[in-house]
């Protein structure tokens, strides 16, 4: 790629790059100054900074962006590239720059053939051809070319578009590297008026980066018009059969992405129309994980509640199912079954849901459903104020989602962060459990509780939750907090997350004795909710008495039946004490419950071993 003298001067040794890291700086802290004089005081003091940003173009905030960005098109120009590389560079110049063409990038390759990427959705990824062929066809007086890693679509492109290039009408790349090929082609990419691609492409978006210009969606290259007409082609192909694309992978995805188009709220219901689409390409053999789950959430739109929970188990029980997308299905079935009239079934659904993605779209909008209409077993279910937990409601989700939402529920969702404000240790993904360090989520469950709603003000669970929330926001002191739940805890003495609450701020306050007695407390309301036990066991081992709470922590996985997490932090107790038979039976427990977890299949392995 670059020339031998061009390395010499600027590349370092790692031994030279360790040097210089002891004194540098990463650019992100000088991201807050408001003028240059600390970074220019800390160059010339001969220290350096770091930059690891890859496809943004950075400015401080005393510099203005929109200058900067076209700095970037001729600065490619003063690195030493090898004389190939530079002499296709130039044809790429000749070619393309200033000629008004237009660079339309496609993504598919590994997401359509290759594993594991094939078994999921990839909407931001993946754009019908026929959104391509709208905009080619509204610019047929321009140039045009176009990139993929599908070369077998770019020359289906070309069959209707003859005046539309690809690499090769530039250069001939075909003896380089894969390193130079993908270099030259980005290039190329970069040197067109403008950059036509999905809204998240690398690809795309660096050859957007450095052409000095922001790489367009069709949502941004075509009107609405436009694009309803180019997706309305795309399910008419889509009717055509499987054989009108690549392969059956292909057609599956192009479904997954027309799919938020059948089901926009701007258009008449047609669910009965997206069955049947999907169904031809089922049986044409399409192996695609991710395509039951989306013909199950299609059945129950049409409440054909039986079919939808057949297709809904036997997706469950596809290995290849990705782990959010086991989630969604939990949600699925977990709505399915409440529907159904089984609410226990619905509850240990929603349990496997919710603590696994209870950020994911899906996961909260089907889970509310079967919350609102009470079709959960509550006693599944750890202590918290339910009544409260349904008033407590998020805005609705603006991004594309699967999920039809007022198809599925007319009112707001649930916010269950409510739910993890207290219980965050029963979560399994690492982005819930960090509720307390988003600002962002806290704000939103204190939006939720200012909205106008049938609970007063004055009620105690306000009173409790808000005294929580205005503590990890900020707005209240330990002490205060404190004095407000041991009133709260008074006033309700039979109410075990009121003491546990309680117990909690006690704990934090260092007053360890006390936060144990008044755990106990908590637990003596309801002496065998796993949940509380767990809660104890937890809290005893943050105090030092580990032993015990190991022991309370076991105890509480004995009598739980559908929580992963508590399963599995038993399973490793035993699996530190090197009692491998007890360790599989929670850990086995932990893994049925979530199949798609990684961490407790690699734990059973350790136990095989």
């Amino acid at each position: 790629m670059f020339a031998q003298d061009w390395i010499d001067e600027h590349f370092l040794t790692p031994k030279e790059f360790g040097a210089l890291s002891q004194n540098a700086l990463p650019i992100w802290s000088f991201q807050s100054d408001t003028s240059p004089d600390r970074l220019i005081a800390h160059l010339n003091a001969g220290r350096s900074v770091l930059v690891e940003e890859g496809f943004e173009v950075l400015a401080f905030p005393w510099e203005d962006v929109e200058t900067i960005r076209p700095r970037y098109r001729d600065f490619i120009h003063r690195v030493g590239f090898t004389e190939e590389v530079r002499e296709i560079m130039d044809c790429a110049d000749a070619r393309l720059s200033g000629q008004g063409v237009s660079a339309y990038h496609i993504r598919r390759g590994d997401i359509l053939n290759g594993l594991p990427w094939k078994h999921t959705t990839w909407p931001a990824k993946i754009e019908p051809e026929e959104l391509y062929e709208a905009h080619l066809a509204k610019n047929a007086d321009k140039a045009a070319i176009m990139f993929s890693d599908q070369p077998e679509l770019i020359a289906r492109f070309q069959k209707r578009y003859p005046r539309l290039m690809q690499m090769q009408d530039i250069a001939d790349v075909s003896g380089m590297t894969r390193a130079q090929r993908d270099f030259l082609e980005l290039y190329a990419m970069s040197r067109a008026n403008s950059v036509i691609a999905p809204p998240v492409s690398a690809f795309s978006m660096a050859a957007a980066r450095l052409s000095g210009q922001q790489h367009m969606t069709f949502r941004e290259a075509l009107t609405y018009e436009e694009r309803n007409a180019a997706n309305d082609k795309a399910i008419e192909r889509l009717k055509s059969g499987p054989n009108k694309f690549l392969n059956s992978s292909e057609a599956a995805h192009i479904y997954s992405k027309v799919l938020f188009h059948l089901h926009s709220f701007r258009f008449e219901d047609r669910s009965v129309e997206a069955v049947e689409i999907a169904e031809p390409l089922l049986a044409s053999g399409a192996d695609n994980a991710f395509l039951p789950r989306l013909q199950a959430l299609n059945l129950f739109y049409q409440k054909r509640w039986r079919e939808a929970l057949d297709l809904t188990e036997k997706s469950l029980a596809d290995p290849n199912v990705w782990p959010e997308d086991w989630a969604a299905l939990c949600a699925l079935r977990c709505a399915i079954l409440g529907q159904l009239g089984n609410r226990w079934r619905a509850a240990q659904s929603f349990c496997q849901a919710i603590w696994s993605k209870p950020l994911r779209p899906d996961v909260v909008v089907l889970s509310s459903r079967a919350l609102y209409r009470d079709q959960l077993s509550l006693r599944l279910l750890p202590p918290t104020d339910w009544m409260l937990q349904r008033s407590m409601r998020r805005p609705w989700y603006s991004f594309n989602s699967f999920i039809a939402q007022r198809k599925v529920i007319s009112r707001l969702p649930c916010n269950f962060d409510a739910l993890l404000l207290d219980w965050a240790d029963l979560a399994i993904d690492q982005k819930a459990r960090r509720l307390l360090t988003s600002s962002k989520r806290l704000r939103t469950l204190e939006w939720g509780l200012n909205r106008p709603k049938d609970i007063m003000d004055e009620d105690l669970s306000v009173v409790s939750f808000s005294t929580q929330l205005r503590l990890h926001l900020g707005d209240l002191c330990r002490a205060n907090a404190i004095d407000i739940s041991r009133d709260i805890a008074s006033k309700q003495p039979e109410n075990p997350l009121y003491h546990k609450r309680l117990a909690e701020l006690l704990e934090a306050e260092g007053d360890a004795s006390r936060a144990r007695l008044t755990m106990a407390e908590a637990l003596a309301c309801d002496p065998d909710n796993p949940f509380l036990i767990f809660a104890m066991g937890r809290l005893l081992e943050r105090i030092g008495a580990t032993e015990q709470g190991e022991s309370q922590i076991i105890r509480a996985a004995e009598l739980d039946v559908a929580t992963a997490s508590i399963q599995g932090m038993a399973g490793q107790i035993y699996l530190r004490r090197g009692n491998k038979a007890k360790a599989r039976r929670f850990l086995q427990k932990a893994h049925n419950l979530y199949p798609s977890y990684k961490r407790f299949k690699n734990q059973l392995n350790r136990v095989e071993r």
